[in-house]
């Protein structure tokens, strides 16, 4: 007696050994055409599948949106899997969406470098105005003043940050974080204007390359 499933499971299985890389380690599987081979998300599915929210691919750079809960842990995943060894941190900043979605408002981005592979990640992670999300300091210091510069423009909170103090405005600043989308350009209070009964008209003059 035949099997009448085993051409269809012949051919099935056929197709998926044609869909998966033969070395998926490989350095040009970061830059194939199908996102899937991605050596990092494969390694994320297999290891953290209820992590991934999105995969974006854009001109061979690749994002993996992650849950904010699990941020630091696909960071840490990523760092310490030795066939992938996104060791260095290159930067942390955000996003403000305000005007492209409701919610999450922020994505909070890690930019990851692997030097054994020579490739470059972009890690993101969703948070709503007055959520933490799991600071990266525990993995490497470096992302200390990052966070901090973070905080400062966008009022985004970092769970375990060991100093969670602004960067670049003073600690009294009480105008809000700079780079949210519906901050004025001018700040939240009235704007000071000084000598409004006397101006002075704009002069333009040519420069001729000689002093007057």
């Amino acid at each position: 007696m035949t099997d009448s499933n085993a051409p269809a499971t012949a051919a099935t299985e056929t197709a998926v050994a044609e869909a998966l890389p033969a070395d998926p380690w490989a350095r040009e599987n970061y830059f194939a055409d199908n996102v899937e081979w991605h050596p990092a998300l494969r390694a994320l599915r297999g290891a953290m599948p209820a992590s991934i929210v999105d995969v974006v691919r854009f001109r061979d750079e690749t994002t993996i949106h992650v849950r904010r809960e699990d941020y630091r842990e696909v960071c840490r995943y990523l760092r310490d899997e030795p066939k992938l060894g996104f060791t260095f941190l290159t930067d942390t900043t955000a996003v403000d969406m305000l005007r492209m979605r409701e919610t999450p408002r922020f994505d909070v981005v890690a930019l990851l470098y692997s030097p054994t592979n020579r490739v470059r990640l972009r890690i993101k992670a969703g948070v709503s105005d007055g959520e933490q999300c799991p600071s990266l300091v525990p993995l490497w210091n470096g992302a200390n003043w990052l966070e901090r510069e973070t905080y400062d423009m966008f009022g985004i909170i970092f769970e375990g940050h060991p100093n969670l103090r602004r960067m670049l405005l003073p600690d009294d600043w009480d105008e809000g974080h700079p780079l949210r989308k519906d901050y004025p350009l001018r700040g939240w209070r009235e704007f000071p204007v000084m000598n409004t009964e006397r101006t002075v008209g704009r002069v333009r003059t040519r420069w001729t390359g000689r002093e007057s």
